[in-house]
This record gives C-alpha cells, structure tokens and sequence, in this order.
C-alpha cells in the first residue's frame, strides 16, 4: 500500500514532466486548423498571421450598415476528411455544438435581432463545428495550482498560448445575405480558454466550452472593428 506522501510526489513528477514537455513544444502545440475543402467559403479563404482567426474572408463591399436582424443556423458537425476531432466521440460533439449554437446567438443577440425568418436588413449565420480536443483532468488542474505549472501558464498567456493539458475548439464562421445568400464574412478559428484558468481544467470539455465563450466574444468585436458602420446598426 502506498503512502499519501509517495502518491503527491508521484502526482508531482508526473506534472512536472508534462510540464517540461509542453515547453519544450512551445506550449503543447496542435495541429493548426486547415481552410477546411468541404467549407462552402474553402475557396475564399486566405491565412491570416495573427489572432485565433487562421483563415478570413471579407467581402469587398465590406460594410454591413443594412442589416439590423440575424438567423442562426443550427450548428453544423464537420464531417470531412480533414476534420479534427481525433478520438472524440458524437456526444462530446453534439454537446459542444449545441453550447455554439446558445453562446453565439446570446453574444450576438446584443448587436442583432435574433429571428427565423430570412427579410432584407438580415443576416446568415452558419457556424460549423470542425474540431475538439480534450482536457486531460486531474494533470490539468494539479499543473494549474502547482508553483512551476503557474509560473508556466502565466508565460503560455503572456505570449496567448492555451494552458497546460488544455483542450480547444475549431470551427468556421459563415456569414450571409439572408435574402440573396451572398458571403460577407468568412473565419476558420481555433480558440481555448484563457491559460491561467483554473475553472476550465476540471473537466475533458471545460477548455473547449470557454474557447466557445471566446470565440462568440470575439467574433462579435471583430465585426464591429471589421464594419464600423454596423455600430449605427446595433440594438
């Protein structure tokens, strides 16, 4: 039987191992999202260097004063051949797309109205699920409130990498006419929580549920930012 005091240094070593190694790989590094083939916008995308936002398109006639109201479609699951979902499972994707279809249409509620029905003055919101990847819980969160994992995480969101055995979400932002179908504005993202956060290491989908919250934050500042004559839209 082992000792309480041999299970901490055990737990210890095993952070501090995977620690070193998410230095050494600049802050567990993953597989950058790719401007996805089965995109409808794939052919319109180009890489963008910085920011969650890896691939963009914006329409040349880059303004979207008219419109005052926006429709959500129902979040779409990436089933393509480069999908980045890995080994998780049609739950754990059901869940995180249902949690994009809430926390989108709230963080956009406050710019639009929120309806059904296509009308002139109204947007098309297509948001496709593309990748997860989990936690690892326990290690997370014993990296999270141990000394040296601190001290990393506090450089991993210095320089805005996720945490320490942190998990994300990809996925690709479709915006449309709603009445022509023509493409506005177009984003493949990849977003995780903030590095220090000890709430989002608990659980396998926590990282990726707060990247969700950061990505809806982040794409209604960009349209604004994008679209300055939208503010005079806003509600």
């Amino acid at each position: 039987m082992h000792s309480p005091s041999i299970s901490i240094v055990a737990q210890r070593l095993v952070v501090s191992a995977g620690l070193i190694a998410c230095i050494t790989l600049s802050g567990c590094a993953s597989t950058k999202p790719a401007a996805y083939q089965d995109l409808s916008s794939s052919s319109q995308l180009k890489p963008v260097k910085d920011g969650p936002d890896l691939y963009e398109y914006k329409n040349p006639r880059d303004h979207l004063a008219p419109y005052t109201a926006l429709m959500v479609d129902p979040v779409t699951i990436y089933r393509g051949p480069d999908s980045q979902f890995g080994s998780v499972k049609e739950p754990a994707r059901d869940t995180i797309a249902r949690y994009m279809q809430l926390e989108f249409a709230a963080a956009l509620g406050k710019q639009f109205k929120i309806t059904d029905f296509p009308a002139p003055g109204t947007l098309r919101l297509h948001l496709t699920l593309t990748g997860i990847e989990t936690s690892t819980p326990v290690v997370s969160t014993l990296s999270h409130i141990a000394p040296v994992g601190l001290l990393v995480n506090s450089g991993l969101e210095v320089s805005g990498n996720r945490g320490t055995f942190f998990g994300s979400v990809s996925y690709a932002v479709e915006l449309y006419d709603a009445t022509t179908g023509e493409l506005l504005y177009a984003t493949v993202s990849k977003e995780t929580a903030h590095a220090l956060s000890i709430i989002a290491s608990f659980g396998t989908l926590d990282a990726s549920k707060a990247g969700v919250r950061r990505g809806a934050e982040h794409l209604r500042d960009d349209l604004a930012a994008s679209f300055p004559d939208l503010r005079s839209a806003a509600r």
